[in-house]
């Protein structure tokens, strides 16, 4: 018997982590009252005071947009030609070489991922993720009907480029074309920022593996803005102009991000590839999917990045203003690593950005640690190999003291599971002190 629902959506249920994360943050924010609570849930940024943070550089900007530019659908289904123009300003300026890309307005960097993973890969083809990241990756997946192999992110404290080539080298051989994501600068969840080395041997690889199919590097750059040297970070994109004509790059921008505007949904995918014809057709498929999917991207926010991105005293003031931001997040990030390091809190390697991670291999340690901390009014975000800290939102008030806090709990945890594995598992003891 038929049902409402198409079988390819069966099952189809949407528990986002973060969400549910943060939503208990404030209803003990409620209960409780603000001082009591560590809300390290919310990806979003807070300053010290504890309020929303926006560019002020930004919202006088959108305030000068006059309200039909507001009101109207925008001129292009790709984005107003301005806004194009200033989405390759604002990323390419610091190149030394000419970069001839083609730019489609989305909603959001989430827009440029799905539309990306829609138009490159058939349905049932694999993509290719790092085993430690953002958690809609998975459901963009999981939407497009396509499976996911991992790729491990670390080897100790830097890019497993051998696990990455290991994964790639599988999926091109099963089925002649890669899709692969990387997230970089300021990584989500562990605010790791690839070396120069790490790119260099990367897109050699890159570059040799395109001999045997396509190959579509998905580079989510949703942090860039964040990087403590994105004007020298941003000279990486030279490097795109080279590779190999069997290569396509798609970087996906989230302009929201940039702007603090997170609900404004505005983003782009950028497409580089020296394959023009091959480049072309993507970018048509893009457009369609744009069409088909949202339409047309906030107006209003395209034509107020437009206008601070392509005027220099504004784009000036803006980088002035966001200077002050990620200054704060080192500070932040300086008193929760150092007091980490104190306690031996383990944590993944952090560079910069929004979040860090306490690395938990014992899923069960981890999953407990993640519940006993709300009691203790402490909220992170449950990842894949641990808790995503997002000291975005943590005063450094709150920050003081918090490692030994986790810490204890943590330790309390894994006493107790240690514990509970003994009883249940009496032999394995004995055996051990057999062998002591």
């Amino acid at each position: 018997m038929k049902r409402f629902i198409a079988e390819s959506s069966v099952g189809k249920e949407i528990v986002d982590v973060v969400f549910e994360a943060a939503q208990g943050a404030v209803k003990a924010t409620k209960e409780f009252g603000d001082e009591a609570v560590v809300n390290g849930a919310f990806g979003t940024y807070f300053k010290e005071d504890g309020t929303f943070l926006t560019f002020d550089t930004v919202y006088r900007t959108f305030d000068r947009v006059p309200d039909f530019q507001k009101a109207k659908y925008a001129s292009s289904i790709a984005g107003p030609p301005e806004y194009q123009e200033a989405v390759k300003h604002w990323l390419f300026t610091s190149a030394d070489v000419d970069i001839t890309t083609d730019v489609i307005a989305t909603p959001g960097g989430t827009g440029a991922l799905s539309s990306t993973m829609k138009n490159a890969l058939d349905r049932g083809e694999t993509v290719i993720h790092p085993d430690i990241g953002w958690g809609p990756y998975k459901t963009i997946a999981k939407e497009m009907q396509n499976p996911v192999a991992y790729y491990t992110l670390f080897d100790g404290d830097h890019f497993n480029i051998e696990s990455f080539k290991e994964t790639c080298t599988s999926v091109m051989k099963e089925q002649g074309k890669v899709l692969a994501f990387i997230n970089d600068p300021c990584q989500n969840p562990t605010g790791y920022t690839m070396r120069e080395s790490e790119w260099d041997e990367l897109l050699t690889f890159i570059n040799e593996i395109s001999e045997k199919g396509p190959f579509i590097l998905l580079h989510d750059v949703a942090y860039i803005d964040f990087n403590k040297n994105s004007h020298n970070y941003k000279k990486l994109f030279e490097r795109f102009a080279k590779m190999s004509d069997n290569v396509l790059t798609v970087i996906a921008f989230s302009v929201s991000k940039t702007m603090t505007a997170y609900g404004m949904r505005v983003g782009a995918q950028v497409l580089i590839s020296n394959n023009e014809q091959e480049r072309k057709k993507f970018k048509h498929a893009c457009g369609n999917t744009a069409r088909g999917v949202w339409s047309t991207v906030n107006n209003g926010g395209m034509v107020a990045f437009a206008t601070l991105a392509l005027n220099e005293e504004i784009k000036a003031a803006y980088h002035t203003e966001k200077q002050h931001y990620v200054e704060l997040l080192q500070e932040r990030a300086d008193i929760f690593i150092e007091e980490a390091k104190e306690v031996d809190l383990p944590l993944y390697p952090y560079q910069e950005g929004f979040f860090l991670t306490i690395r938990i291999d014992d899923q069960v340690v981890k999953n407990e640690l993640h519940l006993k901390l709300k009691d203790h009014n402490i909220f992170f975000v449950n990842v894949y190999g641990g808790l995503r800290v997002a000291i975005c939102s943590i005063p450094k008030k709150k920050l003081q003291g918090l490692a030994r806090r986790i810490k204890d709990v943590l330790d309390t945890i894994v006493e107790d599971v240690e514990e509970e594995r003994k009883r249940e598992n009496p032999a394995e003891e004995n055996n051990d002190n057999v062998h002591a």
